[in-house]
């Protein structure tokens, strides 16, 4: 074998290394640039980076099945035939909120305070969503991992209480990644 085809293969095996490692890692580069775009209130930036129908999607899904669950746990609603019609409508009404609610800028803000927004005030305009401060680091615990090749999720755990703010990312391409889902502290995953 000559010089020049070991430094060939050499330099091929490090280039092979080097998309290996990008490969792997870049979720972790996605999710700091999406927490970022959202730092910074890009929202062009974030509308590449954030898939808002599934996100919305996925938050409608986690709220129906919480509101099921209680209605199911609950003996007097479970019997009522009036609180069964209720609950027929407050699914629409659940899909409704989440529509008003789920914006890019809510979204920006849970994305950038690991946090979900605590309140909403009413306001002239409609109902507004107060957002969350951000907590210290020293607060927080993150987890990433991968489930499966296509899906990185990002658990932020409250140190004090436990509660989590999950995030998940879809690929999008080779190296690409896209906010598909938040699943908010409290809900069961739907």
């Amino acid at each position: 074998m000559t010089r020049n085809n070991r430094i060939l293969i050499a330099a091929g095996g490090v280039v092979a290394v080097l998309l290996i490692a990008f490969y792997f890692a870049s979720p972790v580069l996605a999710l700091h640039s999406l927490v970022d775009a959202a730092k910074a209130g890009d929202r062009v930036a974030l509308e590449r980076k954030v898939d808002f129908p599934a996100v919305r999607e996925s938050l409608k899904a986690q709220l129906k099945t919480a509101m099921t669950r209680k209605f199911e746990e609950d003996p007097e609603l479970r019997d009522n035939p009036f609180a069964a019609f209720g609950h027929l409508l407050m699914a629409s009404v659940v899909d409704k909120a989440v529509d008003s609610f789920a914006t890019p800028e809510a979204i920006a803000n849970m994305v950038a305070t690991n946090e979900p927004p605590k309140t909403v005030s009413t306001a002239p305009g409609g109902p507004v969503l107060e957002p969350a401060q951000p907590k210290a680091k020293s607060e927080t615990k993150v987890d990433y991992h991968y489930e499966g090749l296509d899906h990185f999720r990002v658990s932020y755990a409250d140190v004090r209480d436990g509660e989590r703010l999950d995030l998940v990312l879809k690929r999008h391409g080779i190296f690409g990644w896209r906010l598909v889902r938040i699943e908010l502290p409290g809900l069961a995953k739907g």
